[in-house]
């Protein structure tokens, strides 16, 4: 028995290696060259043979490969593996992905370079039949202001997370800037959950420090392509009440039947809507805030799917370390949901400035679902920028913000003739603020005539913002000057007749120390003042007057 048992056993581990069960494969003959792009592609291929494609640098490199999906198709038992050009093995092999076919998504390359997919039949051998193999870039794409992943595509100046289709998952990022949760904002993102009332699933809100970064894309389902990101806060607009969901306390949801309303949730670090213990039954781990909060206008249940479009409120306020998400009409006018979360932005990102964007996804039911950044959320948001003329100082420029996002400096230039700018200044700015700031400067050598300023912002990436030219006309700047001075009778009579105002009067002694100072207000040309000099000794002194802008000095003797 024991011979017997043996040679089974040998039998058994020589059928089990002929399987190859846990080989990848290698060798292969070279094929050609592929260039996956962002839209399914396909080519013929047979087993043995191996396509080569270069991955370029980049940190958001995903390819997919499939006889599953995207028109590939193959009748004998496959696999896909990927391999260096010197044909090492490179983290990419399927096996009976779906029957007997293989397909490798999201294959992330570990650096730049050649690479080669190689299909085999089974035991990694060589066959003469036909198939067709499906390929492409599934990697973030870049527009400028958002970096988009999967099925999320540009819409004007938004982001469509999804088409009105079935089994679509998309994410996008603002690609320029972070939230700043070292002070307070407000941001009003115009988001549209479709127009069909049977639709799903929804969109979320995620504000992520996810080691992929702008690159990362979750996963799909109630998740609503939020899932398993982490380092990450999410607020969650569902519009598919899931059984999971009615673990949520939300108001007047029942576990069967009942309102099935769309509703608002927040979830910590990619664990979004799970299912833990019973159906119906919020058990241990299953929350992070108290309940979920339904949709609703008046005593009614609100439908988000209307077709409009409404504003998503993010707020944080950094004193109570809340952050509040409301939904609001298109308006702002009317709120339909909010829900509140107390927690440290270091313990769930690890920064204070994490990345922000949406991520959402339709599964058996669908709706078209877009997202756009407000424009609170470009570099500067420019409120005022004005000149003034000053016949002592010269010219004063001021030009108030709203808001502050990369913001690393303005730049200040003056022009005669609107072609050639002379440089007079760079101003440092807040970089990050959600709060109004006020900036001032003082051209003192500012020509007299018509003439032009320009006002420039520059962002920490080097990007530069040009506001429109302001025109100003203005007579020669005048000089301050104490046209009269008069030392008599033991005290110092002075007018002053080239500009009215308040002054600091302050007289100095020869080693400039000052023995007097005060404040008064003179009218151009007729005011008098008096200042007793009996509290002085006999000598040089000199008299001092400056309104802030100008000073002028004359010197007397007692």
């Amino acid at each position: 028995m024991k011979t017997k048992q043996l040679r089974i056993f040998f039998l058994l581990c020589e059928i089990l290696l002929s399987r190859n069960f846990s080989a990848q494969c290698s060798g292969g003959t070279n094929a050609g060259a592929i260039t996956p792009t962002t839209a399914w592609q396909t080519i013929t291929v047979q087993g043995g043979k191996y396509f080569t494609f270069t991955v370029p640098a980049g940190s958001c490199n995903l390819y997919d490969f499939s006889f599953c999906q995207g028109g590939g198709s193959c009748t004998f038992d496959s696999q896909i593996t990927i391999r260096t050009n010197a044909d090492v093995y490179a983290n990419g092999y399927s096996d009976d992905a779906c029957g007997l076919s293989s397909q490798i998504l999201s294959w992330s390359p570990p650096s730049s370079g050649t690479y080669r997919v190689l299909v085999s039949q089974y035991s990694c051998t060589t066959n003469s039949t036909n198939a067709t193999l499906a390929y492409r870039y599934a990697g973030a794409a870049n527009n400028g202001d958002y970096q988009y992943l999967n099925n999320a595509t540009v819409n004007g100046t938004c982001i469509n997370l999804t088409p009105a289709s079935n089994n679509q998952l998309g994410c996008a990022w603002d690609a320029n800037s972070t939230l700043n949760f070292a002070s307070n904002f407000s941001y009003d993102f115009t988001v549209n959950l479709g127009s069909s009332d049977a639709g799903a699933d929804g969109i979320a809100f995620v504000m992520q420090n996810d080691p992929l970064g702008r690159c990362v894309c979750g996963t799909a389902g109630g998740a609503l392509g939020a899932g398993g990101i982490t380092n990450s806060l999410i607020v969650e607009l569902d519009t598919y009440l899931n059984t999971e969901d009615r673990d949520d306390g939300m108001a007047g949801v029942l576990c069967a039947g009942g309102p099935e309303p769309d509703h608002l949730d927040i979830w910590q670090n990619g664990v979004v809507n799970p299912e833990l213990g019973s159906s119906c039954v919020t058990d241990a781990g299953e929350r992070v805030v108290a309940n979920g909060v339904p949709l609703m206008s008046g005593l009614s249940i609100y439908n988000i799917e209307n077709g409009l479009d409404h504003k998503l409120r993010i707020a944080w306020n950094s004193g109570t370390t809340t952050l509040t998400a409301s939904v609001l009409d298109n308006t702002a006018v009317t709120t339909y949901g909010t829900i509140s979360y107390v927690f440290n932005p270091i313990t769930v990102f690890g920064t204070n400035t994490p990345f922000f964007g949406f991520t959402g996804s339709t599964g058996g039911l669908n709706n078209s679902q877009y997202f756009c950044n407000p424009p609170i959320l470009l570099p500067v948001e420019l409120v005022e920028f004005s000149v003034a003329c000053n016949e002592f100082s010269g010219t004063t420029l001021h030009w108030k913000t709203a808001s502050e996002f990369n913001n690393d400096f303005f730049t200040v230039e003056r022009t005669t003739n609107g072609i050639d700018f002379t440089e007079l200044t760079t101003i440092n700015a807040e970089p990050n603020s959600a709060g109004a700031h006020e900036y001032f400067c003082q051209d003192t050598k500012s020509p007299g005539g018509q003439f032009y300023y320009r006002l420039s912002q520059t962002d920490f990436s080097g990007k530069k913002t040009f506001y429109p030219l302001q025109e100003i006309r203005c007579e020669e700047k005048k000089e301050l000057k104490i046209l009269a001075l008069n030392n008599s009778e033991g005290q110092l009579d002075l007018v002053t007749v080239t500009k009215g105002g308040m002054y600091s009067v302050k007289i100095f002694d020869a080693v400039g120390k000052m023995v007097f100072s005060t404040c008064q207000y003179f009218s151009e040309g007729k005011s008098y003042t008096s200042i007793p000099l009996g509290f002085i000794k006999q000598g040089i002194y000199f008299l001092s007057l400056d309104n802030g802008c100008s000073k002028a000095v004359s010197r007397f003797v007692k």
